[in-house]
């Protein structure tokens, strides 16, 4: 038994129908780790190979580990490709099939490895197994929702509590934060597997609520008094050409929104990236131009 399992420790090779699932990579896990909801995981504290003899895991040689066993023998706990051993089979949440429901857990159950009987079966369940590791996917989803990411910090001149006139330049501004701006990092981790996302802003569309919008690569120019009627050097509309009193309420509605680009990477070579648009609102009052003859 002990030399059956070597082989398909140090292999980990599926044929599986027609089709060949090669040898993963594989994480030596160092003991288990239950949460207070009852989820347990395996932790990885080092890596290593099989058989390294390098000092890779923590035992000394590579190896199994602790923790994870085989009618008594030794295993790989984590398998990438495969999951988790659960002590007959890896498991590993999968997307669900075509046409079938998306809600609860689908299950992709690798067993027989180690008896030389390899089979792979899927399954629904409502509720996660005990001992499912997260995906690097959904891991990178938290990492992003610590962010708090925000539509722009909305700086305008003629102010909104203010008012401008017609053909006049109109000043637009991020107040940058790394929130509303960025670059801004987090983690998110389970015991044995983590992920690292970075957000960065790419761009702002100012719509600007007579039908025109302009396109800003960056936070904009706070306006300063002193800067009188000129224009903005880098985010800027170049006026209205008819008062807001012509709108519903009688100003225009301006909306902001950004364009974030997020990136992400994991162990394993597991990297990803999405874009988010995030919007703000404001108002402004614009009055015509009035001229005055004797």
């Amino acid at each position: 038994m002990l030399n059956r399992i070597s082989r398909a420790a140090a292999t980990l090779a599926l044929v599986v129908g027609a089709g060949i699932l090669l040898g993963p990579g594989v994480a030596h896990a160092d003991y288990e780790h239950c949460d207070a909801l009852g989820n347990c995981y395996w932790v990885v504290e080092n890596g290593g190979t099989e058989g390294g003899g390098d000092g890779g895991g923590s035992n000394g040689g590579g190896g199994a580990g602790k923790g994870c066993n085989y009618e008594g023998q030794p295993v790989p706990c984590v398998v990438d490709e495969f999951g988790v051993w659960d002590g007959w089979c890896y498991i590993k949440r999968i997307s669900p099939p075509p046409g079938e429901r998306t809600d609860g857990y689908w299950i992709l159950r690798t067993c027989g490895i180690y008896s030389g009987l390899p089979s792979q079966t899927t399954t629904w369940s409502p509720d996660p197994p005990a001992g499912l590791l997260p995906t690097y996917q959904e891991l990178a989803q938290r990492a992003i929702a610590a962010m708090n990411l925000k539509g722009p910090d909305i700086g305008i001149a003629p102010r909104s509590s203010g008012s401008g006139l017609v053909g006049l330049p109109i000043w637009l501004w991020n107040n940058v934060s790394p929130t509303t701006w960025g670059p801004i990092t987090r983690s998110a981790a389970v015991p044995g597997r983590s992920v690292t996302a970075t957000a960065r802003a790419q761009k702002i569309v100012w719509s600007m609520g007579d039908g025109n919008s302009v396109t800003c690569t960056k936070p904009g120019t706070p306006y300063q008094p002193s800067f009188g009627n000129r224009r903005s050097p880098d985010c800027g509309y170049d006026g209205y050409s008819r008062p807001s009193s012509t709108r519903p309420g009688g100003r225009f509605t301006i909306t902001a929104t950004t364009s974030w680009l997020i990136t992400w990477s994991g162990g394993g070579g597991n990297n990803g990236s999405q874009s988010i648009d995030l919007s703000s609102t404001t108002t402004v009052d614009i009055d015509e131009l009035q001229v005055i003859t004797s």
